[in-house]
């Protein structure tokens, strides 16, 4: 029977979760690098480090099946036809991202690399890294014959699996030709566009790609702000946006809050800093994060502006998470509008359904979890939703608003049927649209349909 090749990877948090439960479900044998041995013995048992739809069940099936297991050992890296690097890049509160982790996992392994394997890097990288990493393994081991291949990673929270198996595309940074054929190897059982390019390329098609993002959102947040102040609804704006083919069904065109957490915002700032670096103004990339933190600050106006100064007052956050299907809560809009909050002299409680406790923890936010969302809203003088979970569509608004103060809800992400909130007796505040503006073709789509 002909041997599976063997990909090791290191680093088993989100993105290395789920690439070692990827590359087994493509036919691999994986074996998952953690150097702390409780985790190695936990990702052993079958526990994820994290919820991610889909996850623990791919953990099982491929432990069960012996295709996939873990070790704390660096030396499984010599069983390797790859090495796949896959860290969540730490990023810290002014955007900046720290590659310590990466450069560490490359330093660990190269010594027991064989001459022919490669090391692939998905984690998040400042441009011009990769070369730097593949010149100190190669100073580390003279017999290695291959080099660094650079793949920008695609995590998607709440749909990470299926974006990994399934890709848009696939980049392919090399440098040196054997290692830029290995991957095109590893990556065969993928049927998507392969596009090889040099390292630098594809670590600036990775800075792109976010700083794009960013900027789509940025755009349609400035004309939600001139649409609330104009008396147009931003949300139907973008819906028409979306369905012109020249920006398409899946741009990033609803209003509402901007871009937080260390991807998006990362790469802007990262971009910014290469421009300052040269010389050279970045104007568009310094007005993206401008208009960006705008956002977050217009949660507090919004509030202030109904309730007057918030001191004293209880606002309650519907959703914790970065995204909703996680249970990550690593720099998560929610946790940088309650800290505004806070700072506005309100007091904050939070709701959500998958948040990770220990996360929470760790992120040493002073605020209370609320076991409900009644709970939350009992005695509150207003919600924000932030994270955008499906059951928040369905909540029973009418009882929730006799639980409260003050029956306000600022809708961060225009997820909320607006007509609906508000006839349950609730103040609806949404972005970039005027409710009374909203009403007369909301009645007159009623009357067609009569």
């Amino acid at each position: 029977m002909k041997r599976r090749p063997t990909v090791c990877v290191i680093g088993i948090w989100h993105l290395g979760a789920v690439n070692a439960v990827g590359f087994a479900e493509k036919g691999y044998q994986v074996v998952g690098l953690e150097l702390d041995k409780k985790k190695a013995s936990r990702l052993a048992r079958g526990v994820p480090p994290l919820f991610e739809p889909g996850l623990e069940e791919l953990f099982r099936k491929h432990l069960d099946g012996k295709r996939l297991r873990f070790s704390s050992d660096p030396g499984v890296v010599a069983e390797a036809d790859y090495v796949v690097i896959a860290y969540d890049s730490p990023v810290n509160d002014r955007d900046e991202v720290d590659i310590s982790p990466v450069v560490e996992a490359a330093r660990l392994a190269g010594p027991f690399l064989r001459g022919t394997t490669p090391i692939v890097i998905t984690s998040q990288l400042p441009l011009g890294s990769s070369e730097k990493i593949e010149a100190d393994v190669r100073q580390a081991n003279s017999g290695w014959r291959s080099g660094v291949v650079y793949t920008p990673e695609n995590l998607r929270l709440g749909s990470a699996i299926p974006r990994f198996l399934e890709p848009d595309m696939l980049v392919l940074g090399a440098s040196q030709s054997e290692a830029a054929a290995a991957a095109l190897a590893l990556y065969r059982p993928f049927k998507t566009e392969k596009l090889p390019m040099d390292l630098r390329s594809a670590e600036m098609v990775k800075h792109a790609l976010n700083a794009f993002l960013a900027t789509s959102i940025t755009f349609i947040n400035e004309i939600a702000g001139l649409s609330d102040r104009l008396g147009a609804d931003a949300v139907a704006v973008g819906r028409a946006l979306k369905l012109d083919k020249r920006i398409g069904k899946s741009a990033l065109m609803l209003p509402g809050l901007g871009f937080s957490g260390g991807t998006l915002a990362r790469d802007v700032t990262q971009l910014r800093r290469f421009a300052a670096e040269l010389g050279h103004r970045a104007k568009l990339f310094d007005a993206v994060a401008e208009v960006n933190e705008g956002t977050f600050d217009e949660i507090v106006a919004r509030l202030r502006a109904k309730l007057g100064p918030l001191t004293g007052k209880k606002i309650g956050v519907l959703g914790l998470t970065y995204k909703p299907g996680t249970s990550t809560v690593r720099r998560s809009p929610a946790l940088k509008i309650m800290r505004k909050l806070d700072e506005a002299g309100a007091t904050c409680a939070g709701y959500d359904p998958k948040a990770s406790a220990k996360e929470l923890a760790s992120a040493g936010q002073s605020f209370t979890r609320a076991k409900s969302v009644r709970a939350l809203a009992t005695g509150a003088d207003a919600l924000v939703l932030v994270t955008e979970w499906p059951e928040f569509r369905d909540l029973p608004w009418a009882a929730l608003a006799k639980l409260m103060n003050r029956p306000l809800i600022v809708d961060s992400k225009n997820f909320l049927d607006p007509f609906r909130v508000s006839g349950a007796g609730f103040d609806y505040q949404g972005f970039g649209r005027s409710l009374a503006r909203m009403r007369a073709p909301a009645r007159a789509r009623s009357a067609e349909a009569a």
